[in-house]
């Protein structure tokens, strides 16, 4: 796990401290190997959705006639890359930090330059990626807003104009289309190369698993719900030296209850395996006579 910044983690007095720990999450911004971990599972599962949704865009594109689904799977790619590129870059960084608002809103725009600065550095993002170019999905959330502008702009003939033949410029109409051939698809005049932006996103896909191995799970819902479990201390870890050496690790068990109670457990397993092998072998006889469906 890469160190965290200057200030980054409590330290451990406010962890032994009751109560202090979670002032310190609340006043701190946190980077630690829990944090990392949240983030990079869920930003794996939007990359996969992205992914699927490309399979389904490649199997209707190019038909004819032009297939009236296609835009479906397309929408839901634009949707999930802004995902990736808002958990890379939130949104709205650019108009600095509010001075003027309540502390909660100082202290979410502090946790999201934060985070987005962090998760740019470990996948080795940059500016100049494609996943941040966002004015493609805007063209198309907002669309709404360009129709606002094409019939507000569009001017209205009259008859005079007609019969004088004075026919005013008409502004193109907002258009959205997929060139097939070279992977692009344009809406509004804004156009995003898919074949880049799916380089890029697998590329990201790869650093993460590599960062951190559930997001590599396949079963993106299953990885992330690993993710979110409560981290426990250091010192509950597996390999973590005892913290009373001088004492079995036994101590303060009542070991007479303990060992009644793996009796009954063994022998509540040696009781299932052996009625498991009476069912299996009495799916092993043959069967004699027919069935009838109706």
């Amino acid at each position: 796990m890469n160190p965290p910044p200057p200030g980054g983690l409590k330290s451990n007095a406010a962890v032994n401290r009751p109560g202090e720990r979670w002032r310190a999450v609340s006043e701190k911004l946190m980077w630690d190997e829990w944090a990392q971990r949240v983030y990079l599972t869920w930003l794996a599962r939007d990359i996969r959705y992205a992914q699927v949704a490309l399979l389904e865009i490649r199997a209707r594109v190019g038909r004819t006639p032009p297939d009236p689904m296609l835009w479906i799977p397309l929408e839901a790619f634009l949707m999930f890359a802004a995902k990736v590129s808002k958990m890379l870059k939130p949104v709205k960084l650019d108009q600095g930090r509010p001075k003027d608002s309540k502390p909660e809103q100082q202290k979410a725009y502090d946790r999201r330059k934060f985070r987005g600065e962090r998760l740019r550095a470990l996948l080795e993002v940059d500016d100049s990626s494609p996943v941040l170019d966002r004015r493609v999905r805007d063209a198309s959330e907002h669309f709404d807003e360009r129709l606002d502008t094409w019939t507000g702009d569009h001017p209205r003939i009259t008859a005079d104009e007609m019969e004088a033949g004075a026919l005013p410029i008409f502004p193109p109409p907002p258009m959205r289309a997929i060139d097939h051939g070279s992977w692009v698809v344009e809406v509004a005049g804004e156009t995003l190369d898919m074949g880049v932006i799916e380089t890029e996103l697998q590329r990201i896909l790869t650093r993460a698993t590599e960062l951190e191995p559930l997001a590599g799970v396949e079963d993106v819902g299953l990885a992330t719900l690993l993710a979110g479990l409560p981290p426990l201390p250091a010192e509950l870890g597996l390999n973590a030296p005892t913290r009373r050496p001088d004492e079995d690790v036994r101590t303060g068990i009542d070991l007479q209850a303990a060992a009644a109670r793996q009796r009954e457990f063994d022998e509540a397993i040696a009781r299932a395996i052996d009625a498991l092998a009476v069912h299996r072998e009495g799916d092993d006889e043959p069967t004699t006579g027919t069935s009838e469906s109706g």
